[in-house]
C-alpha cells in the first residue's frame, strides 16, 4: 500500500471512528469537503503539513496514526461519558437479573 493510500484509509476509518462527517472535519480545519473527500480516495496530491496537523489535532491522534500500514496496530480510544458509564451498568445489571430468574438461581 502506497503512503497516499494508507493516509486516504487511516483518514477515513479514524475520521468515521471519531463521527465526523467529510463536511465536519473539512470546516474545523478550513479546508473543503471536496478535498477531505480527495485525500480519503487518495486522490489528493499535495496534503500540506500544516493541514496534516490540523486534522490530527481535531481527531484527537499523533500524525504517525495516519500513516501506519496496518491499521489493527493503530490504537483505538473508546471514549464514554459518565452517563453512559452509568446507563451501561444499568443495562448489565438488569441482564444479570434476567439470567438470575431465567436460570433460577440468587445471590
Amino acid at each position: 500500500m502506497k503512503e497516499k493510500e494508507t493516509l486516504a484509509f487511516n483518514l477515513k476509518r479514524l475520521r468515521q471512528f471519531k463521527g465526523l462527517t467529510q463536511e465536519e472535519l473539512a470546516k474545523k480545519v478550513g479546508l473543503t469537503k471536496d478535498t477531505i473527500s480527495k485525500i480519503e480516495l487518495g486522490k489528493q496530491e499535495n496534503v500540506g503539513f500544516k493541514y496534516l496537523i490540523m486534522i490530527c489535532k481535531q481527531l484527537d491522534i499523533a500524525i504517525e496514526e495516519l500513516f501506519i500500514r496496518d491499521a489493527r496496530a493503530l490504537p483505538i480510544k473508546l471514549v464514554i461519558s459518565d452517563e453512559n458509564v452509568e446507563n451501561i451498568r444499568r443495562l448489565f445489571g438488569r441482564a444479570e437479573y434476567v439470567i438470575q430468574i431465567k436460570t433460577g438461581e440468587k445471590e
